[in-house]
């Protein structure tokens, strides 16, 4: 491989910290704090032409994905044609060992360790379009909205069952009545903004196949046009149900021999729950919707759960149905048909 200048960078909100090998067996090393603006994005890459040798083609810029705060440097370097390669935050603390101490320089650091290990699973950064960005900004201000309309809705019904003649929780009641009504307005008006922004798009498409099957709306639907940006970063339905944690995985503990036999002590088969909750509380709404809708589904259901399965065990099946009709209907380039049979 030829020579390469490894850069980790740190990012908080403020600020970042950056450290920078040649190789993983290097003890001394330049590290460097900059402002997370784009003043300091040019003194950076100021300070590393001062420092390295080594040409900009040469540089691997690598760092921890933390939405917000690491997008402004990426976007920076991407229309530098400078890559940086962003990678899951937990994934980098499994691989980086026993730590007893934890400071920003010494997080970029490690990162730079990581950059140099793993090289060879490098991903480029790359942007996402307008229309998925302003979906996900809206999906972020949807959930905000929802969970305050939540905790204002049972703040003020909880005061007013304890406290029922009191002036002031009648008056706190009737404010939080006038509040959640605001906010079911505001609510409604970001997902008219949501369904403008994806009919006007190339995402039109995509949209009208997922939210022909049965179940799944437009929330959800957005979700996973995000999720998966536009179906660009997931090549099949397996990946997706691992992703938002549909897909069953084994978990096995010790084995007994037995003559010629080798037995597993125990075997089960669970969901994993490194997945994106949000997600996957979405899809589960979406089989509980298609079960009551979609003869195929509720049959499936009702008999599964006749054989003795458990409620959640059948919900997380149908999910994974409803995640590979998904894959079905974009791959294909048709809507969903309950009663489609396939050309021989």
């Amino acid at each position: 491989m030829e020579n390469k200048l490894f850069i980790g960078i740190d990012f908080s909100k403020k600020k970042f910290d950056v450290s920078v090998l040649e190789n993983i067996g290097q003890k001394n090393f330049q590290q460097k704090t900059f402002e997370n603006c784009d003043e300091g994005y040019k003194l950076l890459l100021k300070w590393l032409s001062e420092q390295s040798k080594f040409k900009r083609f040469n540089w691997v810029f690598c760092g921890e994905h933390t939405g917000l705060y690491s997008r402004g440097l990426a976007n920076f370097l991407y229309k530098k044609d400078l890559a940086i390669w962003l990678e899951n935050p937990l994934r980098i603390k499994l691989c980086s060992g026993i730590k007893r101490a934890k400071t920003d320089r010494i997080d970029s650091i490690e990162i730079a360790r990581y950059s140099v290990r793993y090289f060879d699973q490098k991903v480029d950064y790359k942007p996402e379009s307008k229309e998925i960005e302003g979906l996900r900004l809206l999906s972020s201000y949807r959930d905000r909205l929802v969970k305050a309309k939540v905790a204002i809705h049972n703040s003020a019904k909880e005061i007013r069952s304890v406290i029922s003649r009191n002036a002031c929780s009648r008056f706190i009641f009737e404010s939080s009545n006038a509040d959640v009504s605001h906010i079911e307005k505001q609510i409604e008006a970001v997902e008219a903004r949501m369904l403008e922004l994806v009919m006007n798009s190339a995402l039109k498409r995509n949209y009208q196949l997922i939210t022909s099957i049965k179940g799944i709306g437009l929330i959800t639907a957005v979700e996973i046009l995000v999720c998966t940006d536009n179906f660009k970063t997931f090549e099949n339905a397996r990946q997706l149900a691992c992703y938002s944690g549909c897909a069953p995985f084994p978990n096995e503990s010790g084995t007994i021999n037995k003559g010629n036999r080798i037995l597993v002590l125990c075997t089960k088969y669970a969901v994993s729950n490194l997945a994106n909750k949000s997600l996957k509380a979405l899809l589960s709404n979406c089989a509980r919707s298609a079960i009551q809708h979609d003869n195929f589904l509720r049959e499936y259901y009702q008999r599964k759960i006749s054989e003795g399965k458990l409620d959640r065990v059948v919900i997380n099946n149908v999910r994974s149905k409803l995640i590979h009709r998904i894959f079905a209907v974009v791959k294909s380039g048709k809507p969903f048909q309950q009663d489609y049979v396939k050309s021989v």
